[in-house]
């Protein structure tokens, strides 16, 4: 069956351009419960806890304590522990480790609006650090830039802070302020990870695979159980053109977190590019149960099918991709014509989707596309099959006027007898 030349670097792409390839991934919260420190903390200036307030305070603290002690942690008792605390004494740091609980629980709006409510009492760092991660979560980078960066001005020696503005200012696209602040992050905790990471994505960003490579073996070194650091390790090999040390640093990165959508994507892009359809199409299943809105994977499964010898459940797919790309997935047309023209002989219903593929595409298309040939080629098979057809007519129809000339002239009619 005749692969699809350029579709699966054109879909490939727009994988990476949905996020399946991934950004930088958020930390995990910082959830140590705060404790009072001295002089003890104050509601407002000036009126100390009350003993009823520090009793509850410390034996919230130390709830928690035997409960990490004996690995089990009951999220729901510490929350109400927190509430009691913070109907007594309203200490930012009962508000902070209250929005902990509540975090742990997913109840995310809750804890930030906690978090809020300790910043507002007093300067945390780890509720600031928390704020800006559940606020990276909802999708407001702007909010969470706005955290750390008050983070980073109120702890000067705060290197978490830093770490995550260097990840925002890399999903924006700025280089070389993620580059600057993810050194700063170094520079107050040298064995920052999530700093590390950033500087390995900016670098592969910048095309210095030299320089990625050195960040990436020291982040090894340093967290060879990190799933997102062996991603990059195979995204670095992938661009270095390995792409069989790639697939194993994908294949640990699953091992480490199962269900990771960059390492499936890197697996999946592998596969399409060495053609082994089978396999693409038991990635993109999975792929395509945690996100059934993703029209590149509908497109991708498609072409699967398609070479799987599944032309019908192939078109459906196309027709799903279609739908869900609504107009932003030209490569389906190009899918859908090939799959007209090479499977089912039919070259007029591939050259209106080719068309549609042109139209959508824009004035230029992509450098190597093969739509032009297979335009020529279908045209010429069309022009064929119509030569062909005028051909049979006429043949027919000569055939026809020889069968005319020699036919036996129809029996006369006898002649009336005559009496003798």
């Amino acid at each position: 069956m005749t692969a699809l030349p350029g579709v699966s670097a054109l879909v490939l792409a727009g994988l990476l351009l949905a996020g399946c390839a991934g950004a930088p991934v958020a930390p995990p919260p910082v959830g140590k419960p705060a404790r009072v420190a001295a002089p003890p903390p104050k509601v407002n200036p000036g009126q100390p806890l009350s003993v009823q307030g520090r009793r509850l305070f410390d034996e919230a603290v130390g709830i928690r304590e035997e409960m990490e002690k004996a690995r089990a942690v009951d999220w729901a008792i510490l929350e109400r522990r927190w509430r009691a605390v913070v109907e007594a004494t309203g200490a930012p740091e009962a508000h902070f480790n209250l929005g902990v609980t509540l975090e742990r629980q997913g109840r995310d709006a809750e804890a930030r609006a906690e978090y809020q409510e300790a910043l507002a009492g007093k300067p945390l760092k780890q509720a600031a650090a928390n704020l800006g991660v559940l606020l990276e979560k909802a999708g407001d980078p702007r909010g969470a830039q706005a955290a750390y960066d008050a983070a980073s001005r109120e702890f000067p020696d705060d290197a978490v802070s830093r770490e995550r503005l260097a990840a925002l200012y890399l999903q924006a696209g700025q280089l070389d302020e993620a580059w600057h602040q993810a050194r700063e992050a170094l520079l107050r905790d040298p064995t920052s990870v999530g700093a590390r990471k950033t500087m390995v994505r900016v670098a592969l960003a910048r095309g210095d695979l030299d320089l990625a490579k050195l960040v990436a073996l020291r982040l090894q070194k340093s967290a060879p159980d990190d799933a997102e650091v062996a991603y990059l390790a195979g995204l670095l090999l992938a661009k270095q053109g390995d792409d069989v040390g790639a697939a194993a640093q994908w294949t640990k990165a699953l091992a480490l977190q199962p269900g990771l959508a960059a390492a499936r994507a890197g697996l999946l892009g592998v596969a399409m590019r060495d053609e082994r359809w089978g396999e693409v199409r038991s990635l993109a299943a999975p792929m395509l149960a945690d996100d059934p809105s993703s029209a590149p994977l509908q497109l991708v499964l498609g072409i699967a099918l398609r070479h799987g010898g599944k032309p019908d459940e192939a078109l459906a797919a196309y027709a799903a991709a279609e739908r869900l790309g609504a107009g932003k997935l030209p490569e389906v047309y190009l899918a859908r014509g090939v799959l007209l023209m090479r499977d089912r002989g039919d070259c007029e219903g591939a050259l209106r989707a080719f068309d549609q593929y042109e139209r959508a595409a824009g004035p230029v298309l992509p450098q190597g596309s093969p739509v032009p040939k297979l335009i020529r080629e279908c045209q010429e098979q069309v022009e064929q099959g119509r030569a062909a057809a005028e051909a049979a007519r006429q043949m027919k129809a000569e055939a026809a006027g020889k069968r005319g000339d020699i036919a036996p002239s129809p029996p006369s009619k006898p002649s009336p007898r005559t009496k003798p």
